[in-house]
């Protein structure tokens, strides 16, 4: 509740810079934790011999550099962040988006893992890499680059689901939206102002610690038009991923550690028309 007053009186008195440096604080602390726990030396060791390249997963070969503050860039190098989701992100790309929107986008690892997948499928794609954190915006802009698909990516600060409307019931083909909003998904997916949501797929990161019963109520709400299936958070073994063989098995556990809050889930939501 403090840090959402601080948000708050940040951007009233200061706007884009008050996130900005809010964004740094939260960053600067988050490098304090892996400092503290003993995991930035292996962090980069990993990173150095992968070359900052995704090894496995849904986005294997995404070049993806870390950035400061960056907790989860080992889980996400080896493969193992959100791999509960990687059934998921093969099903809804097989369903082949024309238009993919990421709420929450941060240092575009969805937005650009994505836009990577469609590109190397010889499709066209656009995304709308959505996140009010300058920082974020700047490094999602560079992994776009790196990645050679800058031209494929619009940033935007804001997009609340008045917004939203006008994208999703313009797109030319399947719309694919993509929520990890920490707990405003459920005004991001609000079917009285984006009615098109209706015909979207959807794949929402849910925050009940946030939010109670968050989860509950979108499922309800779109259920009637969706297919729903929903996931739990399941454990990481280290010894699936051999480039944290020769590490200390406290510390690879710990490179594993999404730093998730509990209760926490996701919904992936297929539209039946």
């Amino acid at each position: 509740m403090a840090r959402d007053a601080l948000r708050r009186l940040l951007e009233a008195r200061l706007g884009a810079p008050g996130r900005a440096l809010l964004a740094w604080r939260t960053r600067r602390r988050a490098e304090a934790l892996l400092i503290a726990r003993g995991l930035a030396r292996p962090a980069t060791a990993v990173a150095r011999a992968l070359e900052d390249t995704v090894a496995r997963g849904p986005f294997a070969g995404m070049h993806y550099p870390r950035r400061l503050g960056d907790i989860v860039h080992t889980a996400k190098l080896v493969g193992a962040y959100e791999c509960e989701l990687h059934d998921a992100v093969e099903t809804l790309l097989a369903r082949r988006p024309s238009l993919v929107v990421n709420i929450g986008a941060g240092d575009g690892y969805y937005a650009v893992g994505l836009a990577r997948r469609r590109a190397a499928g010889g499709e066209s794609v656009r995304v709308l890499a959505v996140d009010p954190d300058p920082i974020a915006q700047r490094a999602c802009r560079d992994t776009a680059r790196r990645n050679g698909v800058a031209a494929q990516l619009v940033h935007l600060a804001r997009l609340d689901a008045a917004g939203l409307e006008p994208h999703l019931r313009d797109a030319t083909g399947r719309a694919l939206v993509v929520v990890d909003a920490e707990g405003f998904e459920e005004e991001c997916l609000d079917l009285a102002q984006a009615p098109s949501l209706a015909h979207a797929d959807l794949l929402i990161e849910t925050h009940d610690f946030a939010r109670p019963g968050v989860h509950a109520r979108l499922t309800a709400r779109l259920g009637v038009t969706h297919d729903v299936r929903e996931i739990a958070i399941a454990a990481r073994t280290a010894a699936a991923y051999p480039e944290l063989a020769a590490i200390d098995p406290t510390v690879a556990r710990g490179l594993l550690d999404e730093f998730r809050h509990v209760p926490q889930a996701w919904l992936v939501l297929t539209a039946r028309r």
